[in-house]
């Protein structure tokens, strides 16, 4: 073998786990490295990964992924979500299905990971080269969203994330999303119809970047009409502790006039709260949620939401995908899907 097949092939074997061992550092770290993330790491660090990357001749191959010819006919989809029961998430089911479904019908399979925030870098997703292909749903802050985002795109794979807003300085990767801000604000509007004179928005404790679109359209709407707003952050493991938090904020606040919910699980549990304590529905507080899954309609009497397409994002992410790696590049880098308002009885 010559000196140029030599290095030919030690490129060839140079990918984000070994330049990591050969640095002495994370692959997370080499990941922010490639994609030119720098913050918070320091001068001797970027120089050590720097030469690490270039002593093995590490070269991340932006334009030809797709031109591989060995295929594991297999997609990864990390579910980065503190909760154990990660997957009764309506919202996270329906995608799921629309996704496998999907890729069954091409001959693909689906690996599923539900990943703790704290253990993206140590999943097997990230410490094995097993599938073609990834998608990511991520909770957490910006910055973490950020950084996982980047260190999936570091493992030279296409990559589909759901629900985040699109990085443009990182490479091979297509977003798809549900237009949550457009659906809130039609939500919003909607519920001052009522007239009502303070309001109740009640989410999540964990982090979604879904969630937060909501919230601020929301708030945008009902504070730019005058409305009193509060927002109130509670566990929605179970309908009992969504309740209770409710209770105990309406124990020192008073009945707002109307409760937005995040979602249809917390719009659900707080109408039981409500019935539980003889407070009437709509004409005396009005109640909304959000994503309008089927289970959650029926359990909510009529609840006035807005549709979540979220079945369809999955069956066109696994499209996407599937596409990309008979070709060099995602044709756009974004894609979002409308959310419609489901007028009920409940607001």
């Amino acid at each position: 073998m010559d000196f140029l097949s030599r290095e030919t092939a030690v490129a060839e074997k140079a990918n984000l786990h070994s330049v990591a061992a050969h640095a002495g550092v994370s692959i997370a770290t080499v990941s922010k490295v490639v994609n030119g993330i720098h913050l918070g790491m320091s001068q001797a660090t970027l120089e050590r990964v720097q030469a690490s990357i270039n002593e093995l001749g590490y070269r991340p191959n932006r334009t030809g992924r797709g031109l591989r010819t060995l295929r594991r006919f297999m997609i990864g989809l990390a579910v980065v979500d503190p909760s154990p029961t990660f997957l009764t998430d309506p919202f996270t089911t329906n995608l799921v299905a629309g996704l496998s479904n999907y890729l069954s019908e091409q001959d693909f399979g689906l690996l599923l990971h539900g990943i703790k925030p704290r253990q993206v870098e140590q999943s097997f997703l990230v410490r094995e080269n097993v599938v073609d292909a990834f998608c990511l749903m991520l909770s957490g802050s910006a910055n973490s969203r950020r950084t996982n985002t980047a260190m999936f795109a570091g493992l030279n794979h296409p990559l589909v994330v759901f629900q985040c807003k699109p990085d443009e300085t990182l490479q091979d990767i297509c977003y798809i999303n549900q237009d949550d801000r457009g659906g809130a604000l039609e939500l919003a509007k909607h519920i001052l119809l009522r007239e009502p004179a303070n309001a109740l928005i009640v989410i999540p404790d964990i982090f979604w970047p879904a969630i937060e679109k909501r919230v601020e359209a929301f708030w945008e709407v009902l504070r730019g009409a005058g409305v009193a707003t509060k927002v109130l952050r509670c566990d929605e493991h179970s309908a009992d502790h969504i309740g209770h938090s409710i209770s105990q904020h309406i124990g020192r606040h008073g009945l707002p006039d109307v409760i937005l919910g995040g979602n249809d699980k917390i719009a659900v549990a707080a109408l039981q709260m409500l019935d539980s304590r003889g407070v009437s529905v709509p004409d005396q507080v009005a109640v909304s949620g959000f994503n309008a899954f089927e289970q959650h309609r029926h359990a909510g009497g009529n609840l006035t939401s807005a549709s979540s397409p979220a079945y369809e994002m999955g069956v066109l992410g696994g499209k996407l995908l599937l596409k990309r790696l008979q070709s060099t590049a995602f044709e756009k880098n974004e894609y979002t899907l409308p959310v419609k308002i489901i007028p009920g009885a409940t607001a």
